[in-house]
């Protein structure tokens, strides 16, 4: 038996040129190379990340589409709660007419406390009904002073004159309101004919 001189560095023995790897658990293992790439892998890069981009660009406008799309329900939402009782209040209009009305149909000049004590009522009333409304959303449109707007006013009379300019509403022959920012009914006026800036025209 041959024994190990002393001093003598004992001899390793090399089992692999390759290093040792090691697989999840701790074990050693032999990981292979990477297969080589195709000659196409950068044309099929390239393809995907066009398809990705394209992909990304379609999900940002539907994400736009759909914030839109929120936006105006929500609008519309908005729109429909306020304009949603405009019936109802079309058909106060007509009470609030015929309370205007009543009070005009009395003389200022009587001075008969039944006659009073009645007016006095009926303007209450008709503050009570305008403030209902306005709390609603509902105002009177302009008219007295103002020139003719289609929009508020509708025209059933004209008056020539040389007094006003043309188109100026003279008189309100009933009351126009309206709903916010739509007409809920135009005020129906007479306006003046001014007769004399036609011809010079």
């Amino acid at each position: 038996m041959n024994d190990p001189q002393p001093n003598q560095e004992p001899e390793i023995q090399i089992l692999s040129s390759q290093p040792d790897r090691y697989d999840d658990a701790g074990n050693a293992a032999t990981i292979p190379p990477d297969p080589a790439l195709p000659a196409d892998a950068l044309a099929q890069i390239e393809e995907w990340k066009k398809k990705h981009d394209e992909v990304k660009e379609q999900l940002v406008w539907t994400a736009a589409d759909f914030d839109n799309y929120k936006k105006r329900a929500l609008k519309e939402k908005e729109e429909f709660l306020k304009f949603s009782q405009a019936s109802l209040l079309k058909e106060f209009l007509v009470v609030v007419d015929n309370l205007e009305r009543a009070i005009g149909s009395i003389p200022g000049d009587d001075q008969d406390k039944g006659f009073l004590a009645l007016k006095q009522g009926v303007e209450l009333t008709l503050k009570q009904f305008q403030s209902v409304l306005e709390k609603h959303g509902v105002t009177k449109v302009k008219t007295v002073g103002e020139k003719f707007d289609p929009r508020f006013h509708e025209v059933m009379f004209q008056e020539e004159t040389d007094k006003f300019p043309d188109d100026t509403v003279l008189e309100e022959l009933q009351s126009g309101y309206q709903l916010h920012d739509r007409v809920l009914r135009p005020a129906l006026v007479k306006t003046a004919k001014n007769s004399q800036s036609k011809a010079s025209s």
